[in-house]
């Protein structure tokens, strides 16, 4: 990278220009010891470490991980083993829909429910690293072009501009504030999957959402003490914006409580969501008639599948219920808890801390041996909740648990009937999305998501 273009990790609000930023594509936790490439017909130099460069366009490229080396093969040629390769295109330019190098088979949804892999088109410069179980892929690029394809991955490029204009100011937001400790001894700053934003490449720019970014370029929320706002987001808080505090521990200047809906809507009242009114907030009467901008009412379920990324699932998120027997949910513990791996029966669960939107921060599981001996487990992180209490993974941890017994009292089924998905704190995507389709513009929109919080351009 240029020495006048800092990179994510070296830039400040006083650098008063557009940084650029590695993203990890392809990490050595996916096991993909061989990636298959196609470089479109345009000038690209490809470089070994060390080497002089040269010329590619129109090639297929085949790279295979030897030992701590990668080896590379141009249109079925000899391969060529070295510490690494550069791709970069010549000379850099914006990307447009579907420019830049096609990569087979990325793994997108790492861990969920959604999990699969997925073609993928790059633009900018692509690093090909040797990892410990596979090849490592970096792609670099300046943070505006990055942010195109973010807000095309993460809801689809249908979804109107003033929504998309919040969540590229959101997310370019959150990863200025760079705070979040992660992928600190890796060759990239941040992935390219949820665990820190969804980055799929140009396959689904839009000339809307690369207006979306054009008119927010530089634009960020501003906390009250001058830091950018970690500014964080999920695709549904179900009715209520949850704390941070009660997510990863932390509290989060810009980010704070809020419900989903309008001022005077009677949601209101389940602000907090408490024990004593959940079951009301998950299934009352009220759910018929409400505003909340995240409810089918405002953004109906049969809609939805043309606003979502590309690898969500269309399904019923606002409000939902998985059930499972006894013996179902005895045998995902036994395997996802290790401090379960005995147990012949499970006596109970409960929930025992929650969160203001109704999240369960800490459960309580009842289980037995096989030799009748009686034992409490304690799980008190919301993630690791949503691990353990689902096949692959659970929508949301704000859950109501019901629990059938037979005439002897044993646990027979437990049912969690729950509310959004994802952790959410910070701008709910479903409800943003709400608010943009009921005329609200992106200004509006961010405010009600971060109401403590200014925006400011920080680089034209």
């Amino acid at each position: 990278m240029s020495t006048q273009t800092p990179g994510i990790r070296e830039w400040r609000p006083e650098s008063r220009c557009e940084p650029v930023v590695r993203i990890g594509v392809v990490l050595a936790e996916d096991a993909m010891p061989a990636i298959d490439m196609r470089v479109p017909d345009a000038a690209y130099e490809l470089a070994a470490a060390g080497a002089a460069p040269h010329e590619v366009r129109a090639a297929r490229i085949s790279a295979r991980l030897e030992g701590k080396a990668v080896s590379l093969a141009v249109n079925g040629g000899p391969a060529q083993t070295a510490a690494g390769w550069t791709l970069t295109p010549q000379p850099p330019r914006l990307p447009a829909r579907g420019d830049g190098v096609w990569v087979k088979g990325v793994v997108a949804g790492r861990g969920f429910h959604w999990q699969k892999h997925v073609d993928q088109t790059l633009a900018g410069r692509i690093d090909l690293l040797p990892g410990d179980r596979g090849i490592i892929l970096v792609n670099e690029l300046p943070l505006e072009a990055y942010l195109a394809c973010v807000i095309t991955s993460e809801m689809s490029s249908q979804c109107p501009v003033e929504f998309l204009r919040a969540q590229c100011i959101t997310a370019r937001s959150w990863l200025l504030a760079f705070t979040e400790p992660k992928h600190d001894a890796e060759p990239f700053d941040r992935c390219n999957d949820d665990c820190c934003q969804r980055y799929q490449g140009t396959g689904d720019l839009s000339d809307t959402a690369l207006d979306a970014v054009e008119s927010t370029r530089g634009l960020v929320l501003v906390a009250a003490d001058g830091r950018v706002v970690d500014a964080n987001y999920s695709k549904s808080c179900g009715g209520v914006v949850e704390l941070p505090e009660h997510v990863w521990g932390v509290h989060k200047p810009g980010l704070g409580p809020q419900v989903d809906a309008p001022a005077h809507s009677a949601a209101h009242r389940f602000l907090p969501v408490t024990e004593a009114n959940l079951n009301e907030y998950l299934e009352g009467d009220w759910l018929r008639e409400t505003d909340v901008y995240c409810s089918p009412r405002v953004v109906p379920e049969e809609s939805l599948g043309r606003y979502l990324g590309r690898v969500d699932e269309t399904g019923r998120y606002f409000r939902w219920s998985v059930r499972y027997t006894h013996d179902e949910l005895a045998d995902m513990l036994r395997r996802k808890l290790p401090e379960a791996a005995t147990i012949a029966r499970l006596s109970n669960l409960r929930v025992t801390r929650r969160g203001i939107s109704g999240r369960a921060t800490e459960i309580v599981l009842d289980v037995e041996d096989a030799g009748g001996r009686v034992r409490q487990l304690t799980i008190a992180d919301q993630y690791r909740i949503r691990q353990i209490l689902h096949k692959s993974f659970l929508f949301s941890s704000a859950f109501a648990v019901h629990i059938e017994r037979d005439s002897r009292g044993l646990c027979r089924a437990v049912t969690l009937r729950g509310a959004g998905w994802g952790h959410g704190a910070g701008l709910c995507q479903i409800g943003a999305l709400g608010m943009a389709l009921c005329g609200n513009d992106h200004a509006r929109i961010v405010k009600h998501y971060f109401p403590e919080a200014e925006l400011k351009r920080l680089y034209a």
